[in-house]
């Protein structure tokens, strides 16, 4: 059985001839706001379809008798209410209705752009104008010795540590136990940050390679040796292709709305008036 005839057989259910009323009006159907006096709701075959379909792309099936009565029950009372709200000027002056419309309006103005699928030359401008942001983590090696959260104590024992390290001797004995690794072999730089924190994750690719030197972390105080820092090349179109077509979508969406308010706005004569101005 096809949509049309499906519809077609439940127009003629009794439920669905109560719940018709009359004929839908024809500017709903061009997606125009009704007559605030309008008083008469036509549920027609094709209206019928049309909320049939939105279901059967919903849930990837056809709706059964009694789902159909009810999903055109639904339409019947939100068509009810949204003209009576109208009709008592209930959509005036409401902030969540203006913020609607408003983003109707823009969704309206940035379809275009949103389904627009950029080209491989337009992505590589992008990539050639701010390389860094699409560049891959670095790579850190390093070692650390832990001496518990910063203290007096903690600083003493890993600036005694630190010495001994400049020795060439073992300084283990004077750290304290903790749930981490001694030897970091190539981590990204977000996967120290998840252990370490943001801010010991782009110090300690600052300090000199080799070198033990005393930094803090978000756990506390250690003594840190970074031993190599791999810096990848930078990436390709191809490797960084999402990504770059998600900045080039969101840039172009922003360009279409501003143009789309731009000419809106040029038709409206704006005075805004400042308390006390």
């Amino acid at each position: 059985m096809t949509w049309r005839s499906r519809a077609a057989t439940v127009l003629r259910e009794p439920l669905a001839h109560f719940l018709i009323a009359g004929a839908l009006v024809y500017t709903l159907l061009a997606g125009r706001a009704p007559d605030v006096g309008e008083r008469r709701i036509v549920v027609n075959e094709e209206v019928v379809s049309r909320i049939a379909d939105r279901f059967a792309l919903t849930f990837r099936r056809a709706p059964t008798p009694d789902e159909l009565d009810g999903l055109i029950s639904d339409y019947v009372h939100d068509q009810v209410y949204y003209r009576e709200a109208l009709r008592l000027g209930l959509d005036k002056d409401d902030e969540v209705v203006m913020r609607r419309m408003r983003n109707k309006m823009v969704s309206i103005a940035t379809s275009d752009a949103e389904a627009a699928e950029p080209g491989d030359a337009e992505l590589q401008k992008l990539l050639d104008k701010d390389p860094g942001r699409y560049a891959r983590e670095p790579q850190i090696t390093f070692s650390q010795l832990y001496f518990g959260a910063d203290s007096p104590a903690a600083r003493a024992a890993a600036n005694e540590a630190l010495a001994l390290a400049a020795k060439g001797e073992d300084a283990s004995r004077l750290t304290q136990p903790a749930p981490i690794q001694d030897h970091y072999a190539k981590s990204p730089g977000s996967d120290v940050a998840a252990v370490f924190g943001d801010e010991f994750a782009g110090a300690i690719t600052r300090q000199p390679r080799g070198k033990w030197v005393v930094m803090t972390s978000g756990l506390g105080l250690h003594l840190v040796r970074l031993e190599a820092l791999d810096a990848p090349a930078p990436p390709s179109v191809a490797e960084a292709r999402q990504q770059l077509a998600n900045d080039w979508r969101n840039a172009a969406t922003r360009k279409a709305e501003d143009e789309a308010y731009r000419k809106i706005v040029s038709g409206y004569d704006v005075v805004i008036e400042l308390p006390g101005k």
